[in-house]
């Protein structure tokens, strides 16, 4: 998982996001577009069949309402004069049905085109028998000879004693091309027979229907439609790659469409993408204990040659597994207004670390990084209380960071109050930002941390010139000198020429280090553990 994540969250790989965006979309739209085709090609097909069935519902309405006549209207004895009468009479009805029967039972008696046979005719086993609410029999292909109808097959109809011979209305002609039917008897116990049209529709039908799938990717589409009997049932099928062969140019606009929506709703998801997966939405979204861990920078005191303390710096972990700088979401924390959550969570994660891993005995000094618009004693000291627990193993020490102005009217009543309850005050990165000489002499602070710029830049070069400038500066006010970013001997054994340096920290002495290794560092470079070391210049 974190690996897709990485990808999305990667700049490097966003041209492979929005290609792979286009073609999942452009996918969607054709299965859309596909599904559509489809549905409109049922539909159409569901029309068809239905029109063409039109003659066979027509069909079952005549026999019912011939059967009905002949319920009501032959009351006089079977195959009698008046009953033969009545019988044509009802044959002569505009209904197409003109071959009446008396067949009690499935025999024959008297027919009104024949009259009465010589011997009744056993019309034998019906191949289809409908159940309530009109219970019927039919013979399917019956040989009409008995009728003096020689060399004509017809199907034949049963309702209670009465009988009669079912006209076979033809399909229609003006079908589309594309649309193949054939129409069938289907009897209740799942028996079959072809009645016209295509021979072989409705198998096809079935082993489709078997071999299961998503109608969608099927190449041949299927509808069944049956009158209201159930007997007579249309099979209509439609063959998609016909279809298309019809409507070549259609596809084409459907493919430009499609394309056309796909590049757009892929924009539209790719910024989506984009903003949800920002680091500056990922980072509001994911800021907290489990994602904030911290790092040790040691701090090397001069004089004595040994390391006091370090430096606590934060690191956010990102959603892929990624430890982010500081410079990254620093910005985003000012810009939201979560300096004082951040600062929290720093000095929970700081605390628990140092904790569970200082051995008995060992003593540290311990800095952090301070807002100053957090620069308010109250809030800081229900924060640290953890470290100025008395006869704890901390020494603590605020840097004001000067990310922002210093507001001096405010400023220096909640340094005295932090001093006073044991805290140590540096400001941070002197002689960049908002960084001043009045600043330094406007408050009481304990000591000024040097920016890095200075001892990083060359030697020939005006920053170093100023470096010595600036230490004696603060040396001058009684200040303790802080030195970061020393990377080099030969920048460490000037400092220690100079003097007036009390502290250097930088890669040369150690880059920030997980607590484990702080530990160890501490161990082998710190103080003895009985003994409590004291910030002093």
């Amino acid at each position: 998982m974190s690996g897709f994540i990485s990808i999305l969250i990667s700049s490097a790989h966003q041209k492979g996001v929005r290609l792979v965006l286009f073609l999942v979309t452009f996918g969607a739209m054709l299965a859309l577009a596909s599904w559509f085709i489809v549905e409109q090609v049922q539909q159409n097909m569901r029309q068809e069949t239905a029109r063409a069935l039109t003659g066979y519902e027509q069909l079952r309405v005549n026999v019912l309402g011939t059967f009905d006549q002949m319920d009501a209207r032959l009351v006089t004895a079977p195959c009698s004069p008046g009953f033969m009468d009545e019988l044509r009479r009802i044959a002569f009805l505009p209904d197409g049905i003109n071959e009446l029967l008396y067949a009690p039972g499935g025999m024959a008696v008297c027919s009104v085109n024949s009259g009465l046979f010589t011997q009744p005719v056993d019309l034998g086993a019906a191949e289809v028998v409908t159940q309530s609410p009109h219970q019927m029999a039919f013979w399917l292909d019956r040989d009409l000879s008995f009728l003096r109808l020689e060399g004509l097959t017809a199907s034949i109809a049963q309702r209670g004693s009465f009988a009669l011979v079912v006209p076979t209305p033809p399909l229609p002609t003006t079908t589309p091309r594309w649309l193949e039917m054939e129409l069938i008897v289907r009897a209740s116990n799942g028996r079959w027979w072809h009645r016209g049209g295509q021979s072989g529709i409705y198998n096809e039908s079935l082993e489709q229907a078997r071999a299961g799938g998503f109608g969608l990717f099927n190449a041949a589409q299927f509808v069944m439609r049956c009158d209201s009997g159930g007997v007579h049932c249309l099979v209509g099928k439609a063959r998609l790659p016909d279809l298309f062969a019809l409507g070549m140019a259609t596809i084409a606009v459907t493919l430009v469409v499609c394309a056309v929506l796909a590049a757009w709703l892929s924009q539209q998801a790719h910024g989506f993408i984009a903003r949800h997966w920002s680091f500056e939405t990922r980072f509001l979204r994911r800021l907290g204990p489990d994602t904030i861990e911290c790092v040790y920078q040691p701090l090397l005191h001069l004089k004595r040659d040994r390391i006091p303390g370090c430096e606590v710096l934060a690191r956010w972990r990102d959603i892929d597994g990624t430890l982010v700088s500081p410079d990254r979401f620093i910005p985003l924390i000012e810009k939201h207004g979560l300096t004082q959550r951040f600062t929290t969570l720093v000095a929970d994660r700081a605390h628990k670390d140092l904790t569970q891993h200082l051995k008995p005995g060992q003593r540290v000094h311990v800095s952090f990084n301070i807002f100053p618009r957090d620069l308010q004693a109250e809030p800081l000291l229900t924060t640290f209380a953890p470290f100025l627990a008395p006869g704890g193993p901390f020494s603590l020490i605020f840097e004001i960071v000067e990310t922002q102005e210093i507001q001096l009217e405010t400023a220096q009543a909640e340094i005295e109050r932090l001093r006073s309850a044991g805290v140590r005050i540096f400001i941070d990165d002197f002689g960049a930002g908002y960084s001043s000489m009045r600043n330094l002499a406007a408050v009481s602070v304990d000591g000024v941390k040097l920016d890095r710029s200075f001892a990083m830049a060359p030697n020939d070069s005006v920053l170093v010139r100023m470096l010595d400038h600036a230490i004696d500066m603060v040396s001058a006010s009684d200040r303790i000198v802080v030195v970061e970013g020393v990377e080099t001997q030969a920048r460490l054994d000037a400092l220690r020429a100079n003097g007036k340096v009390d502290y250097v920290q930088g890669y040369l002495i150690s880059r920030p280090l997980d607590i484990a290794g702080f530990i160890a560092f501490l161990s082998a470079n710190g103080p003895k553990p009985t003994t409590r070391p004291r910030l002093v210049a």
